[in-house]
């Protein structure tokens, strides 16, 4: 006998063939803590579209059988809620480009099937499912090599991360984003101006000079930035004191000219001159 047919006669002797919903649905968001609603329909031979409508209310009964199948998936075994820390700093650094949450949100529940991803749990710091945690990474890597849309919510994102002092991408290539005490290496971070190479404050999307500019002219087009001998060694003093590399050593100069573009050869020079400025600085001050 049909299923139709069944349920014909089952109406006609006064028979409920269909169940309560409420239990179908708590079953559901106890599953939707570990797993996605793809995931849920594979496990319960079922649709997609099915539970989506289960789960969001647009259902007042279900089938028996239906209740039987969703009622029989278990949530996955060993499942973990996961310190979000990675995930809210990887958040953080899309904003710095432009990439709203919202729009974080939207990548991630397109990978997990979902129609929403509740970014604003992870900004807050609680404790997410692994599955979320992994789903944010891949997003991450993706929205890198993207260009937000120039919209005003882009905008704001950005400006709420400069706010806050967001470390942007670079700035976790060579740290641990997932170590809670791991920390920032501002000095990774360049001045966003293209014609620029200087490294940023923490906080900042530009350095001082072109930051300075832009407050003067209104705009950076036109703008060639030139780094004299005193601005290089001011940067490779802060790079140096950032990193923990000593400018004494011929090791350590070279890895801050390298993070500032130039040549071993140029820092030095520019070293060697602040070094001599400055003892005959002193030397004046002490003839006086």
């Amino acid at each position: 006998m049909k299923a139709s047919t069944r349920q014909r006669k089952a109406h006609r002797l006064g028979i409920k063939t269909r169940r309560d919903i409420a239990p179908v649905i708590r079953h559901l968001q106890l599953l939707r803590r570990t797993m996605s609603i793809h995931e849920i329909a594979e496990a319960a031979s079922m649709d997609y579209t099915s539970i989506w409508k289960i789960l969001h209310g647009a259902r007042a009964t279900v089938l028996p059988a239906t209740e039987r199948k969703i009622l029989a998936v278990a949530p996955i075994n060993g499942a973990l809620l996961l310190d979000s820390t990675g995930s809210r700093r990887r958040v953080q650094a899309l904003a710095t480009a432009g990439w709203t949450g919202e729009e974080v949100g939207r990548q991630v529940a397109a990978r997990r099937g979902d129609a929403w991803a509740n970014i604003t749990r992870v900004l807050k710091g609680q404790r997410i499912t692994a599955s979320l945690a992994h789903e944010i990474a891949a997003v991450y890597v993706d929205l890198q090599q993207q260009a937000p849309p120039p919209t005003t919510a882009s905008k704001r994102a950005k400006e709420r991360a400069q706010r806050n002092r967001w470390a942007p991408p670079a700035a976790w290539e060579t740290v641990n984003i997932d170590d809670p005490d791991a920390l920032p290496d501002w000095s990774a971070v360049l001045c966003e101006f293209a014609a620029c190479s200087r490294p940023v404050k923490p906080g900042r999307a530009l350095c001082e000079a072109c930051d300075k500019q832009r407050r003067k002219r209104g705009t950076l087009d036109g703008y060639t930035p030139a780094r004299n001998g005193s601005a290089l060694v001011e940067d490779a003093l802060w790079i140096s004191q950032q990193q923990g590399w000593s400018l004494r050593e011929e090791n350590g100069r070279q890895l801050v000219a390298e993070r500032l573009g130039v040549t071993l050869d140029a820092l030095e020079r520019s070293l060697y001159r602040h070094t001599n400025t400055q003892a005959e600085s002193l030397a004046g001050k002490e003839a006086r």
